[in-house]
């Protein structure tokens, strides 16, 4: 049996694994300079990339059920039963893509901790510059004043 459509399937999945750090990275970036229209075009971006992983995934499914039998093999299962240098070119497969998304995860985090602070920045200057306005309560009720009716007869 062979592996090299795994091969190049998880080759090209590590490598748009990579061009998602690059994109995060450039968030990153665009985040620190607040840049609203760069931002929004690395979204875009960023949805195709992980359209294209998903695309991926499933041919890799595809893959595993036609050749093993069973989608949810693992790639440490198709290594002990590969053989010699694909054995190591699948394992080279295993560290560059673990290595990839976890700089991803990474850059996630760090941009997620960055719009949080953006928006913690966002909701203070609207607290300092537009208070909230009172609202009616029900402690405070009218009370007449004692000396004079409420309605006057002699009017």
């Amino acid at each position: 049996m062979t592996f090299a459509p795994l091969i190049h399937l998880l080759w090209a999945h590590s490598e748009l694994y990579e061009s998602l750090l690059a994109l995060s990275r450039r968030k990153t970036e665009a985040l620190k300079k607040n840049d609203i229209e760069a931002l929004s075009a690395l979204l875009a971006d960023e949805q195709k990339h992980i359209l294209a992983i998903r695309q991926l995934e499933e041919r890799r499914r595809r893959w595993l059920k036609e050749a093993l039998g069973d989608e949810a093999a693992t790639l440490s299962q198709c290594m002990d039963l590969a053989k010699g240098k694909e054995r190591e070119e699948l394992r080279e497969c295993q560290a560059r893509l673990q290595t990839a998304v976890k700089a991803v995860a990474e850059a996630n985090e760090l941009n997620r901790q960055l719009i949080e602070q953006s928006l913690q920045f966002v909701t203070a200057m609207l607290e300092t510059f537009a208070p909230t306005p009172s609202t009616y309560s029900r402690t405070q009720q009218y009370a007449p004043s004692p000396e004079r009716p409420l309605f006057e007869s002699k009017a």
